[in-house]
């Protein structure tokens, strides 16, 4: 007994130590560059949204935050090195609606569970989806185009970037709306579909405002049906799905950032403090509007409200792949 006092007297300022260093690293903190993770090649939606954050948070924070690009399984490689990294603030990921959503009913063999894994930042970009079809396209508002796709069934050729894709989820929820078949074609990137779009060899697809404002705006292709409350204020012209009689046809894609689980709560806290002083920076907001953007609203915002929104878009997007029958995504 008298040895296990004394033991513990010795232990004593050990602890203290341990303790006292851990808490000056995480005051310290960053005191090197960090990585941020994009499970996407570069030059996508979601590369640019990560980019223009790991600018503004690295402002904020004093340190350089360096992108890495880690694409394959539809977002599941890259996802599941931000999980695997070491939880010590020098790794951030950036996650969405499919890879941190959709991808738990569209991956049977998902290596990570977004709802239990990651330590949330917030959600930085939310954007409406909408449909496009070639600019020859016989329809020229969403009520056409539904009863075009109803007349014409399998010999509507819609395109999507791959199974379990957000443009392929939002096409599944399009076309189970207005009891649809379609025929799908499977690409392995917007730039693969967009082209075959504008050559005339698929019809259309569903996609983010983000990534085909340009050829909207262009005139390359046609567009109708954002699936939100209100018109994009990127494209204003373009009417909205409840517009078109469509009101039940809503997909909001949000994009967000995330730590590795376990990371020191002084260190997460210094985190998300730079997320949000960068998400109220006018110029970073002009951007995420430029590419037909906008920053989360109040009810989004933080990383607690990003893992409420995350649970909630896995039960939905559940119910929208069994109801398909199952989708299984890409690798």
């Amino acid at each position: 007994m008298a040895l296990f006092f004394a033991t513990g007297r010795a232990l004593a300022p050990l602890v203290a130590m341990v303790c006292f260093v851990g808490l000056a690293s995480a005051q310290a903190y960053p005191e090197r560059i960090i990585t941020m993770i994009v499970p996407f090649a570069a030059g996508g939606a979601t590369d640019v949204t990560g980019r223009i954050m790991g600018d503004a948070m690295s402002k904020r924070l004093g340190q350089t935050i360096v992108v890495e690009n880690v694409a394959g399984a539809g977002g599941a490689t890259g996802s599941l090195r931000g999980k695997n990294s070491k939880p010590d603030g020098y790794t951030i990921g950036v996650g969405h609606m499919g890879t941190h959503a959709a991808a738990v009913s569209t991956n049977p063999k998902l290596p990570y569970d977004p709802r239990t894994d990651f330590d949330y930042l917030g959600i930085v970009n939310v954007t409406p989806n909408l449909l496009i079809v070639r600019k020859d396209f016989p329809a020229d508002t969403l009520q056409a185009f539904t009863a075009y796709a109803k007349a014409n069934g399998k010999g509507l050729k819609m395109a999507h970037n791959g199974l379990g894709s957000l443009s392929h989820l939002t096409c599944v929820l399009y076309f189970q709306l207005i009891e649809v078949d379609p025929t799908y074609v499977v690409y392995r990137g917007f730039g693969q579909t967009i082209n075959d779009i504008l050559s005339g060899a698929v019809d259309g697809t569903c996609d983010l405002v983000a990534s085909v404002t340009g050829h909207v705006k262009g005139g390359s292709v046609k567009a109708f049906g954002v699936a939100d409350e209100a018109r994009s204020p990127v494209l204003p012209d373009v009417p909205t799905a409840t517009e078109g009689g469509l009101p039940a046809f809503k997909v909001e894609s949000w994009l967000g950032l995330y730590a590795p689980k376990a990371t020191p709560a002084p260190i997460l806290a210094r985190l998300r403090q730079a997320v949000a002083e960068s998400l109220a920076d006018a110029d970073v907001q002009k951007r995420f509007f430029d590419l037909g953007g906008s920053v989360p609203k109040p009810h989004q915002a933080g990383g607690d409200k990003m893992l409420e929104i995350i649970k909630a878009d896995v039960v939905r997007w559940a119910e929208v792949v069994k109801k398909a029958g199952g989708i299984e995504a890409t690798n």
